[in-house]
């Protein structure tokens, strides 16, 4: 393969086009979505081409594309062959050491940012992830670039760098396959992807055919299990290879002790309050299980547990003036990860609070991810019996909604339990 046209110079094609140029192969970029702007002109100054629309025979190019692009791009190219940026990283960055890469649904960045803060106390990692691409040492992080993403092709970037350093790589929609453990956090839920034309688990695939080491998924996630049956690959599992015990009931904000088993070995770590544990039981597992991978030092790594902070944001605790906050603010906000939210806390924690006001903020939502607000409405009345009032931020009808409120309504007193999440 000498000769490429990357589709999307959106979604990480910019970088990849970039590297085939440097590297010596003919590219050129097509522009699909038309954003053109400052990534279209630092592709010229390179002399790579760039197009919004390609007419003529270019049969002998390899057209490498997002995982997620629609169908109809490839009308001008039914008979090339096709590959996409995640099998392209593969392609230039293949037999690297030192790289675990992480995908999923939901969980992959708090897997990511534990997994880089329990590896940064042997030596300094490098973290791309949600919330963005730092480097780790002795617990601690220092960003790099804030205007990073989880693109196949951002990852492209960071692997083309000559650092001699570990990497833990958050990745959407699948990996590329050129680390030492592959982990597939989760494959619910299901969302589509190529405009209604695919979903998310024809594209998460990826990570069982493109990884050739380890990899580690959920024994209860039921779509990984029938999938991981499909491929003769060493698979792990946590729950069946590794499991932790906690308490039958948790209080938001209080430590909790609890005991880690893999095989023989049996180990007690002490976790901070700071974030709700139930909500990383998984992240935790999926760690602990891929450092056993790696022949890391598990006591080490146990007793580095209980310096966790938890992620910002992501299920975090706070308590201020008597009054406890948990935060859990992400990009995958939905009503799928409120229920989820509000399920852990019915599950497994003893609310004993005055009231429980829920606030949801969705003002850093953007058009590709309208949230539908009768749907998170119709979550909240599932929770009737724990949430006591349901406040949304914003200008709305809110006659519209059976339970959410103004949020100009809100006021919280001591003793109470706030809630507050969305983008």
């Amino acid at each position: 393969m000498n000769k490429f046209i990357v589709l999307d110079i959106n979604h990480g094609g910019d970088y990849l086009a970039a590297i085939l140029k440097n590297r010596g192969y003919e590219v050129i970029v097509y522009d699909i979505y038309h954003k053109g702007g400052e990534k279209k002109q630092k592709l010229n100054e390179k002399n790579i081409r760039v197009f919004e629309d390609i007419r003529g025979d270019h049969l002998d190019y390899n057209i490498a594309y997002p995982v997620h692009c629609p169908e109809q791009f490839f009308s001008l190219f039914p008979n090339n062959n096709k590959i996409t940026h995640h099998e392209l990283v593969k392609f230039l960055f293949n037999h690297r050491k030192k790289i675990i890469e992480i995908t999923g649904s939901k969980g992959k960045t708090t897997t990511a940012n534990l997994l880089a803060f329990l590896l940064s106390f042997e030596e300094e990692i490098l973290l791309n992830n949600s919330t963005g691409f730092q480097s780790f040492i002795n617990g601690n992080s220092k960003l790099i670039d804030k205007e990073n993403s989880i693109s196949a092709g951002y990852t492209a970037k960071i692997l083309s760098q000559e650092y001699n350093k570990f990497h833990v790589l958050e990745e959407s929609l699948g990996v590329c396959g050129v680390g030492d453990v592959s982990i597939l956090t989760s494959m619910n839920p299901i969302y589509n992807i190529k405009a209604g034309n695919g979903n998310s688990v024809d594209a998460k695939k990826q990570l069982f055919k493109l990884s050739e080491n380890k990899i580690i998924i959920d024994s209860k996630d039921k779509i990984a299990n029938n999938i991981a049956n499909e491929y003769k690959k060493e698979v792990f599992r946590i729950g069946e290879d590794i499991n932790i015990i906690t308490p039958d009931t948790l209080e938001v904000g209080k430590d909790v002790n609890s005991t880690i088993y893999i095989k023989d070995l049996e180990l007690i770590s002490k976790f901070k309050g700071s974030y709700l544990l139930a909500g990383y039981v998984n992240p935790i597992l999926f760690s602990v299980m891929s450092l056993k991978i790696l022949d890391k030092d598990l006591e080490n790594v146990i007793s580095n547990l209980s310096r966790f902070d938890g992620v910002k944001n992501r299920l975090s605790v706070i308590i201020e003036n008597s009054i406890t906050k948990i935060i859990d603010k992400s990009g995958g906000f939905s009503e799928a990860s409120l229920r989820y939210l509000l399920s852990l806390l019915k599950r497994h924690y003893d609310i004993y609070y005055k009231n429980i006001n829920l606030l949801i903020d969705l003002n850093n939502v953007s058009h590709c991810q309208q949230i539908d607000l009768n749907a998170l409405d119709a979550v909240i009345g599932e929770f009737g019996n724990l949430v006591d009032n349901a406040f949304l931020v914003g200008n709305y009808d809110f006659e519209r909604f059976k339970y959410l409120k103004n949020s100009s309504e809100l006021i919280t007193q001591k003793g109470d339990l706030l809630i507050e999440c969305g983008k």
